[in-house]
């Protein structure tokens, strides 16, 4: 039996570089024995990779990440066995990915006003079947044009919040979030909660918690943020929470500084999160 599964994953759909059917490829060479594809604010990319031919080793997780907030502070939202069908969750998830290329000439504007030759023609050869594009399509195009030499330099001179060229990001609530993945009978779960600038992070899950949400991603590399915190800070913060305990690695391909099955969870975690999923 397989025993690790990588479960935070992006492909082409949104921001990452891999498509679906790749990623299922190299999942299985690499032996994990499950992976969930969990794309920023889209689904577009469920179908082919649940349908992308594979081992009967290697079990797959339709996913999703939200791009939420609480209380004016960024949090993101983990959906486990999201069906692609939900229309109030494809509806709001509409609306998320229409502000994200609205975000993009607005982003493009302010390099301009940089003096970086910049447009969003240029943009869009990044952006080719790309239903949620993002921050790390403009930073693709800053090192083609040899602005920056990494994806990671663009974000830390221009493109991360507080940088001259950040734009913020529509979000949705964090509760509607939580409430959304609960009706569509999937199982939310907090992404990398050491990112979140709440000041008192544990009352914050437990008001979550008390909303809905189900777990907590406890495995989860912060290094290539420049975070010097790890997973044990995790397990401490959440002693005692009644919540299924997830981990990945946030694989996005060649544009990130994390690499596929890096991070993972025994497979049975998706047992666990299967079983929550057939409660709701």
């Amino acid at each position: 039996m397989r025993a690790r599964a990588d479960l935070h994953t992006h492909s082409s759909a949104s921001d990452g570089t891999d498509s679906p059917v790749e990623l299922v490829s190299k999942a299985d060479s690499m032996r994990l024995g499950g992976i969930a594809l969990t794309d920023h604010d889209s689904l577009d990319g469920i179908q082919e990779f649940l349908g992308a031919d594979a081992s009967d080793e290697l079990n797959r997780v339709s996913g999703l990440e939200i791009s939420t907030e609480f209380d004016g502070v960024e949090a993101h939202i983990l959906g486990y066995f999201v069906p692609d069908d939900f229309k109030p969750l494809n509806d709001r998830l509409e609306y998320l990915r229409a502000a994200r290329f609205d975000r993009l000439p607005k982003i493009i504007r302010k390099l301009n006003e940089l003096g970086i030759e910049a447009t969003l023609d240029e943009l869009n050869e990044f952006l080719e079947g790309v239903a949620s594009p993002g921050r790390p399509h403009v930073a693709q195009l800053l090192v083609k044009k040899k602005v920056v030499e990494t994806t990671h330099e663009a974000f830390e001179k221009y493109l991360a919040s507080g940088k001259p060229a950040f734009v913020k990001k529509e979000r949705m609530q964090s509760i509607e979030a939580i409430k959304l993945l609960r009706a569509a009978r999937a199982v939310p779960v907090l992404a990398h909660p050491l990112t979140v600038k709440q000041q008192d992070l544990r009352k914050f899950i437990e008001v979550l918690l008390g909303e809905g949400l189900m777990g907590i991603e406890v495995n989860y590399d912060y290094s290539f943020m420049g975070m010097h915190r790890n997973s044990d800070e995790v397990r401490e913060l959440i002693r005692g929470l009644d919540v299924v305990r997830t981990g990945g690695s946030d694989y996005h391909g060649a544009i990130h500084f994390t690499e596929l099955g890096s991070v993972t969870v025994p497979v049975e975690v998706i047992d666990t999160l299967n079983r929550l999923r057939s409660d709701l």
